[in-house]
């Protein structure tokens, strides 16, 4: 950009007169002074806005006490770095941001997006005012960049901005960048339930739902548009959210739904209310180690504890004689026929982490032992070792190697091995506690013949 006439005061190509020696020493170190009680002197901005060393400009631009028209005018500058200070600087009038939206360089564009998106809060709030109109229109703008960079800075700084203009923060949050869009999203206050379900039914980014159904306070109106429009996921992330108001019916029919969707079983137990018939369903089905959460949650009448009891008995005696082998329990089979018990039950259907939980919860070591020691191909001897030398790194490595999640490791650690939990590998997520290559060598020493 190059430098144009305003105001009648500076005329390009004109060389001003030299800046003095101390504003050239602060301008080479990048200082510049903001506090004055007063406005820099007229002629002397003047004469800085018209040097043709960029760091005097820069330094002008960057001052608080810097004249309006002259940050105006320093607005079309030919530097970007000058026109940068000048988008970051509060003092600049709105008239000067409006020339900036429309800057070349995206760098200046998201330096004026989150610096009018921190004056927001203190903004007047008369609508009318050509101070309010001004900064809505470089919102707007700002909200439309064409790189996705700006927009997501102005999302960021606008997110929990309550007077945020409306329109601006339905625009980010229908962005098709979920980077713009989730911290609008997730946080903004300025959403309605309107606006979040219309949001949910206009098919949004993926991604989007999950960011909804992490919000504080959800209303069950937006609740129950997750649960018809949204996937798997989101509604995991819905159960999950313990502040978010979900109807009786609506969770009870997620109940009857979630047998088999897993990654729904620990959110649904842990949710704050749950109807007796919810409870009573969940325990048909959920692993053991969730089980034990449901029977002692709080909100239970003791004729729904009983019921809830009597249930998890009879799963427990019925699964424990699926493990029966020619009426003999697996307790009662000897080493070899327990490994070929298992062995058979592998080749006959595929074999779930849910048996081995089922094992560890009926205390029946000497089985868990054996299918670890099946599906690793780690010798049963080495497996019974590492469980009995409560040895954490050997026993995760021996659970990767079933394929097994790392879930698994951490109930074996601690339920099979009986590791104090301070001292369990837990793994982050779905992410092994320990890299691959250390658990091949972990697996690896336990295959060594002595």
């Amino acid at each position: 950009m190059g430098m144009s006439t305003k105001d009648g005061w500076v005329n390009q190509g004109v060389v001003a007169s030299e800046a003095t020696q101390s504003e050239r020493e602060n301008a080479e170190s990048g200082s510049a002074a903001s506090t004055g009680a007063q406005l820099i002197d007229y002629e002397r901005a003047r004469d800085m806005a018209a040097d043709p060393d960029p760091s005097i400009r820069r330094t002008l631009a960057s001052r608080l006490d810097t004249q309006p028209e002259v940050l105006f005018f320093l607005a079309e500058d030919r530097d970007p770095s000058v026109r940068l200070e000048v988008a970051r600087n509060p003092s600049a009038p709105r008239q000067a941001d409006i020339l900036l939206v429309k800057d070349e360089d995206g760098a200046i564009r998201s330096g004026l997006a989150e610096k009018i998106a921190r004056l927001m809060p203190d903004l007047p709030n008369d609508r009318r005012s050509t101070l309010y109109r001004l900064t809505v229109k470089a919102l707007e703008a700002l909200a439309e960049d064409n790189l996705a960079m700006v927009r997501m800075v102005l999302a960021e700084c606008l997110k929990g901005v309550p007077n945020a203009p409306h329109d601006v923060v339905r625009l980010l949050a229908g962005d098709a960048e979920l980077a713009v869009a989730q911290p609008i999203l997730e946080f903004s206050p300025v959403l309605s339930d309107k606006d979040l379900v219309e949001i949910i039914n206009s098919k949004p980014v993926q991604g989007a739902m999950q960011a909804i159904a992490r919000r504080e306070e959800l209303g069950e109106s937006v609740s129950d548009a997750i649960v018809d429009h949204g996937g798997d996921d989101a509604i995991a992330v819905l159960l999950a959210n313990k502040s978010a108001q979900i109807r009786e019916e609506t969770l009870d029919a997620m109940v009857e739904l979630a047998e088999t969707k897993s990654s729904w079983h620990e959110p649904i137990v842990m949710r704050p209310k749950l109807s007796r018939r919810a409870v009573l369903r969940l325990s048909n089905f959920v692993a053991m180690t969730l089980l034990d959460r449901l029977q002692n949650r709080l909100d239970l009448d003791s004729d729904a504890l009983v019921e809830l009891t009597q249930n998890v008995e009879r799963r427990l005696e019925s699964e424990a004689g699926t493990t029966k082998g020619e009426g003999r329990t697996a307790a009662a089979l000897t080493d070899s026929d327990l490994s070929q018990h298992v062995e058979n039950r592998v080749e006959d259907r595929d074999f779930r982490g849910s048996d081995l939980e089922n094992a560890l919860a009926r205390g029946d070591k000497c089985f868990a032992e054996t299918v670890l020691s099946v599906l690793s191909e780690v010798p049963e001897a080495r497996v019974a070792d590492a469980v009995s030398s409560m040895n954490a790194r050997a026993l995760v490595s021996v659970v990767w190697k079933t394929g097994l999640s790392p879930t698994y490791a951490t109930l074996v650690q601690g339920q099979l091995a009986g590791i104090a939990p301070g001292d369990i590998l837990r793994s982050d997520d779905d992410d092994w506690p320990l890299s691959e290559q250390d658990m091949e060598w972990q697996v690896a020493l336990l295959l060594e013949i002595d």
